[in-house]
């Protein structure tokens, strides 16, 4: 029975033995880079368009990208939070005319996956130099701007920051149920305050007032979007929250939709200028819901925008023949108005024509770079302007009684 014992004792020393010595592997692997750089000839955007055999070949090029592995001790402070010893770290540098413009940082699993991405410039996101760094010239510079994504063991990202050069910051957080993303939270963080300018007692200033200090600005929710999906699982509507001083940063924007899927800006699509937010204004619209209603393409067909008690504010509908829009309406209140649009053969614009209460007000005609724009006032012409290329060449004022509406 000692024996047995004994004999088992042994075995877990050697299993713990075993899986410190994998650990401290890992550990290292995560942290020696690999001595070779790869390099790439580059677009602006940081795409690798072709392997370049050495760096001074790839620096004749305007630009050009190194891609290798990279020490902990490199990873910036903004990052080192999200990173943890299992991780293999990936830089991505690029390069315009031979200095360091944008890096992009990846923490990848044991497994491949990547769990951490960031992509950025200025010092937010700059190597963090050490005697270990290769000495390349950096930019410089002290604003920043960039994005990090967190995502879990599927791929999915979690939450998303973005970090703008003034200093303001976005925060979204992502709610999944399986694959598909059921809500998100959107939270906005304003620049902090200018620092204030030291007084100068030589100018008068006695310094005897102590300086007003300002509130550091922290984190507000702006917008909680829940998404609806068909039962083929297809995105077929929005429902959107405005909080408390959300509508002066109104936007179209709606996150990622599956796991390493983002579809930025190009989610939706209203197909033209007249958004629900031209028609509201700047009427004051917190603790508003608006629900977005799509097609199978992501354009917008319906959006009802209702209070806090669920009292429908504005209404707006887009009608659509193939891939051309052709009317907008809008409906608050007593506001009601309708814009028609016309195209050529080759689905060029050629006419559009705004309603409101069902009298025209304006139509515009586009003729080989030539717009001719007709205001109406009561339903009869007033003025007519001629644009070349945007820029106004003629106006003429209709006398009333010398030409009917059309």
């Amino acid at each position: 029975m000692q024996k047995n014992l004994l004999a088992l004792l042994k075995l877990y020393c050697r299993l713990l033995l075993i899986t410190a010595f994998l650990a401290a592997g890992n550990f290292l692997g995560a942290q020696e880079p690999s001595d070779s750089i790869r390099w790439y000839r580059s677009n602006s955007s940081g795409m690798a368009l072709e392997v370049i055999p050495s760096r001074q070949a790839a620096m004749r090029n305007e630009y050009c990208l190194s891609v290798r592995n990279a020490l902990y001790s490199e990873v910036p402070e903004l990052l080192l939070s999200y990173y943890n010893n299992s991780f293999r770290i990936e830089l991505s540098t690029l390069h315009k005319d031979g200095k360091e413009t944008r890096y992009q940082w990846i923490f990848r699993d044991s497994g491949g996956q990547t769990r951490v991405a960031a992509s950025g410039s200025g010092d937010l996101f700059a190597v963090k130099k050490s005697a270990e760094t290769p000495e390349t010239p950096g930019t410089g510079e002290e604003n920043s701007s960039g994005i990090i994504e967190l995502r879990n063991g599927e791929g999915a990202v979690t939450r998303e920051f973005q970090f703008d050069e003034d200093l303001s910051e976005w925060d979204f957080r992502y709610t999944y149920r399986e694959k598909s993303l059921l809500r998100t939270e959107i939270w906005f963080k304003e620049a902090p305050p200018p620092v204030p300018e030291e007084t100068d007692e030589e100018d008068g200033e006695t310094g005897d007032e102590a300086p007003q200090e300002m509130a550091e600005p922290v984190f507000a929710r702006m917008f909680t979007d829940n998404y609806r999906y068909t039962r083929y699982g297809s995105l077929r509507a929005i429902d959107r929250t405005l909080h408390e001083g959300a509508f002066e940063k109104l936007r179209v924007a709606f996150p990622r939709l599956g796991p390493g899927v983002s579809f930025g800006e190009d989610l939706v699509s209203y197909g033209g200028a007249y958004t629900s937010a031209y028609f509201m204004g700047a009427q004051n619209s917190d603790d508003v819901t608006i629900s977005f209603s799509l097609d199978s393409r992501g354009r917008i067909l319906r959006e009802i925008w209702r209070d806090e008690n669920g009292k429908v504010q504005g209404e707006l509908k887009n009608t659509w023949s193939s891939d051309r829009l052709q009317s907008v309406s809008w409906k608050s209140g007593d506001d009601e108005r309708l814009f028609e649009f016309e195209y050529d053969d080759d689905g060029n614009r050629t006419a559009e024509r705004n309603f409101r209460k069902g009298v025209l007000e304006r139509s515009v005609t586009h003729q080989g770079g030539i717009d001719i724009e007709e205001i109406y006032m009561n339903g009869r012409l007033v003025l007519r302007a001629v644009w070349e290329n945007g820029v106004k060449t003629s106006e003429e004022r209709i006398l009333s009684g010398r030409e009917n509406p059309r």
